[in-house]
């Protein structure tokens, strides 16, 4: 699915509200990786909702494969728009209401896809050996007796229950340990045919993984660049209160400071062996 925002602003109708979104225009085709960022109350979850058509523009449009969003609601299609798309909220233990994880597991998959209930039960087999957790437990359990990673992991399988093209994610490892953080960062990156667009304060952890950032701050968008060369963008992120991915924002002073690197590196570790070997070249 190819999505399309065209100088789309949103306003909550209150009396004396600034819009949230202003004047936005975003391209995103068929498996983009795209990591949304910005300091908090910036509008980032105020996008996500745009994009899935829980919301309407108050000004703008925004097209899915080139069809307006008004036009499908005008026709009753958006149904089969959110149908393509998967959502996980920062807090997906606020949006379970079965009484066990399997049932959680299944919701989606049952409300949109015909299918029988042998091949609902092997599509989570097979979803859930990704994530490591024991299928037939998540029958015995419920949702909310899972740990908070289990339960990241459980909200996330059931949007890939439905097989979407698009999958938005609303800071996807926000309390997770490091190990779990590493395990769900390995399942997005794995969704190779996959739209992955997702809103994040940690932008570190996924920079080895998306092909662009959009960077966003009091409604509007600051920077929209290939991750490879958002250290170029660092000075008017800073200055629109957007805090940098550390890693880049080391090279970016490296390279003020005199310091010519071979290329940009997306990750701490990969930083510090190159500048270990360097030194040692030079010692």
């Amino acid at each position: 699915m190819k999505i399309e925002c065209i100088g789309v602003s949103y306003q909550y109708d209150l009396p004396g509200d600034e819009p949230v979104i202003r004047d936005i225009s975003l391209r995103v085709t068929q498996g983009e990786k795209i990591a949304v960022i910005g300091p908090a109350g910036s509008g980032k979850t105020t996008l996500i909702q745009l994009l899935d058509a829980l919301i309407l523009p108050t000004k703008g449009d925004i097209l899915y494969d080139g069809i307006s969003v008004r036009s499908l609601l005008k026709a009753k299609k958006l149904p089969s728009i959110r149908r393509r798309i998967g959502v996980l909220f920062q807090f997906p233990e606020h949006q379970f209401f079965h009484e066990s994880a399997y049932e959680e597991l299944s919701f989606a998959v049952k409300n949109f896809l015909p299918a029988v209930s042998e091949e609902i039960e092997g599509r989570a087999r097979t979803i859930m050996e990704r994530f490591h957790m024991d299928l037939d437990r998540l029958k015995d359990i419920s949702p909310f007796n899972l740990s908070s990673g289990e339960k990241r992991k459980l909200a996330l399988a059931s949007a890939l229950m439905t097989s979407p093209e698009v999958l938005i994610l609303d800071e996807p490892t926000a309390g997770m340990d490091s190990l779990g953080r590493k395990e769900l960062i390995k399942i997005i990156s794995s969704l190779k045919e996959t739209t992955v667009i997702l809103v994040t304060h940690n932008p570190e952890d996924f920079l080895g993984n998306v092909d662009r950032v959009v960077g966003i701050s009091r409604g509007t968008k600051v920077v929209d660049t290939p991750v490879d060369t958002l250290v170029h963008h660092l000075e008017s992120m800073e200055e629109s209160g957007i805090v940098p991915p550390f890693v880049l924002a080391v090279q970016h002073w490296l390279i003020h400071a005199g310091c010519r690197l071979d290329h940009i590196f997306l990750t701490m570790d990969d930083l510090s062996e190159y500048l270990r070997v360097r030194l040692q070249a030079i010692e």
